[in-house]
Parts: structure tokens; C-alpha cells; sequence
């Protein structure tokens, strides 16, 4: 069988940034070109399950099978669970790549919003004409997070009438540089470097949510070796460093 000279990679938003940084050096030091699909938490498990659809029809071409085939699947540790239980992934393989805090951001030149405190941050919100948000019910993993973030400062009735609820964490920043949101909330990770927007802090301590983020390889993955190297290449120090500047916490 001839060697792959493509991995596909299918990954949470929450890891879309970094991943930009990381892969050329890992295509020029492999020599491996890397096809990546960026979804939501709900839309990387819809990915795999529907790869495992398409290996059970008989009348599929094996050039479309080869096509969707999924190598490595990086997004929530629940998410990476339930693709394991389901059989959509490899177990030997899941490993922890980072944590996550729930960030701000805000329109470049505007000033940046009291993070200090919760009654800073439920004032900021007040104050602010529109929120944007990951969707609670959208399949983002810090959707829930903050619904739950939002009911404990009080505002969940506020949001919902002036917020501007996203689907992804690009939606988020698109919101926020386009005037349509006054602020963002989503992971750090979705905001730091975005272009058209300024990081303004994460949210304190007493009210952040740290969210486990995993990768594994995918059972059905036509690459498993390959795709093992690139979730070690990941772990490595010179890839942990990108991962904190980009506002991860790893080990």
C-alpha cells in the first residue's frame, strides 16, 4: 500500500488557531499535507459518525470513502468519550492536549471591560448594548458553561433578549468585528489572534469554567501510524509553548 501523503484532521474551533501555527511545521517535517475541517463540539461528532455511515454502504466509491475518512479527531475529552463508547475512535490512543478558561473580547480601540470580579463582569454585560455567545443549544462546548454563567450573575433574561447567540467561536469574533456584538464570550483560545477583535482577559477565577480538551485517532482512520505521530507532535514542548499563546493551559 502506497505510503498517505494527506492526513485528515477534524477539530473543535477551540484549537482551530493554534493548529494554523502547528501545521506547517509538521507537513515540512513529515512531509505530510494536512486537510483540516474546523466544526463545533456537535459537528465533530456528526463528522465521525457519519464517516461510520458511509464505511457500512456498500454502494459508496472508494474514492468518496477515502475522501471523508477521518485520521484524527481532536475536540472535548467528553466529546473524544463518547466517540470512544460509540466506536468512532481509538481509545489506546486518547490523550489530554490542554484545558481551556472562557475569555472576552472586545472591538479593537474600545476599552477593555473589568474582568476583576463577578459584579464587574454583570455590570460589563448589563452595560453592553449586544452580547455574542456560544448558542447554548447550538453543539458548542462552552455553550452550556455559559448559559449556567449567565443564570448564576442573574442575566440569562437580559441575554436572551439582547444577546447574539453563535454558533461557533469564529461566529463569535465575526459578531464582535462587524459592530453587531459589543463584546464576545466564548474560549480564549476562539479569541486570542483573531483578527478584527482585541482580547480584553479571562474571566476570574470565581466564575470560570476550565474545559478539558483531548485528541485520539479515528477507527476508521486510513493513516493510524501517521496519525499517531501527529497527536505526539502535538504534545511536544515546542508545540505546548505554541498552545499556551494561544491561551491554553497545558501541562
Amino acid at each position: 500500500m502506497a505510503a498517505a501523503k494527506e492526513l485528515h484532521v477534524t477539530v473543535a474551533g477551540a484549537y482551530d488557531h493554534v493548529l494554523k501555527q502547528l501545521m506547517p511545521i509538521f507537513s515540512q517535517e513529515f512531509g505530510i499535507s494536512i486537510r483540516l475541517t474546523v466544526a463545533n463540539a456537535a459537528g465533530v461528532i456528526r463528522r465521525l459518525e457519519a464517516q461510520e455511515s458511509a464505511h457500512e454502504s456498500a454502494h459508496e466509491s472508494a474514492h468518496e470513502s477515502a475522501k471523508e475518512t477521518v485520521d484524527v479527531v481532536l475536540t472535548s475529552a467528553a466529546g473524544i468519550d463518547h466517540l470512544i463508547a460509540g466506536g468512532w475512535a481509538d481509545r489506546a490512543s486518547s490523550v489530554e492536549i490542554g484545558r481551556m478558561r472562557l475569555g472576552v473580547a472586545v472591538a479593537p480601540g474600545l476599552p477593555k471591560p473589568d474582568l476583576s470580579t463577578a459584579d464587574s463582569v454583570r455590570s460589563g454585560l448589563l452595560a453592553a448594548p449586544h452580547v455574542a455567545y456560544i448558542d447554548p443549544s447550538g453543539g458548542g462546548t462552552s455553550g452550556p458553561f455559559i448559559a449556567k454563567l449567565f443564570e448564576r450573575l442573574g442575566v440569562a433574561d437580559q441575554m436572551q433578549q439582547s444577546g447574539v447567540p453563535s454558533k461557533t467561536g469564529k461566529d463569535v469574533v465575526a459578531a464582535v468585528a462587524s459592530g453587531a456584538a459589543t463584546c464576545g464570550l466564548t474560549h480564549a483560545s476562539e479569541l486570542i489572534g483573531a483578527k478584527g477583535v482585541q482580547f480584553a482577559g479571562y474571566i476570574p477565577a470565581e466564575l470560570q469554567v476550565i474545559s478539558i480538551y483531548s485528541a485520539a485517532v479515528a477507527a476508521q482512520a486510513h493513516a493510524p501510524a501517521l496519525a499517531k505521530d501527529f497527536i505526539r507532535f502535538l504534545k511536544r514542548r515546542e508545540s505546548a509553548e505554541c498552545f499556551r499563546n494561544a491561551g491554553w493551559d497545558v501541562g
